[in-house]
């Protein structure tokens, strides 16, 4: 494969990843397959947390929704993969998005939860616990705010990529 037909590659891979990841960091409460996937990470977290007690349990699922991508991403950078981890970026994004969301929801607690009942939010469980409710908008924009930089870290740090391979050969 020539470096031409490459970079076409990854430019459409590029352009893909945007278009699956975007709409979802702009618009979270919309549904899709990448927040499925999210979801699954983040009740893997609770499981895989509820060893550490309740509030760990709590915190595990946003946690491990946003870790996972966020490890992925650092696995790509150590092996030198920056157009890998631009991508993976763009899905840690998305899944730090959703969680700006869901944080967001604590007080009016409206968004449709696996169990149906509004008292298992995560979030309205924490932040009340903290006495901290009035505390949910500014976090979650503050998380939302990580969102929008990653999904502009990972599309510069895949077109930086493409900007320092080496030119084609003659």
């Amino acid at each position: 494969m020539t470096l031409a037909a490459a970079r076409a590659g990854r430019a459409v891979a590029l352009l893909l990843a945007l278009f699956v990841t975007v709409p979802g960091v702009l618009n979270p409460l919309q549904p899709g397959w990448l927040s499925n996937v999210n979801l699954v990470f983040h009740e893997a977290g609770h499981v895989l947390l509820m060893w550490a007690g309740e509030t760990v349990t709590l915190l595990g699922g946003s946690a491990v929704q946003v870790l996972v991508p966020a490890a992925c991403v650092a696995t790509f950078l150590a092996r030198r993969e920056r157009f890998a981890a631009g991508l993976v970026t763009l899905w840690l994004g998305h899944s730090l998005a959703g969680v700006a969301a869901y944080i967001r929801d604590a007080p009016a607690r409206e968004l449709p939860l696996l169990t149906g009942d509004p008292d298992t939010h995560d979030w309205w469980q924490l932040l009340v616990g903290w006495n901290a409710l009035g505390a949910a908008d500014p976090l979650g924009r503050f998380v939302l705010f990580l969102a929008y930089a990653a999904v502009i870290l990972g599309t510069l740090l895949a077109v930086w990529n493409e900007l320092n391979s080496p030119p084609e050969s003659a």
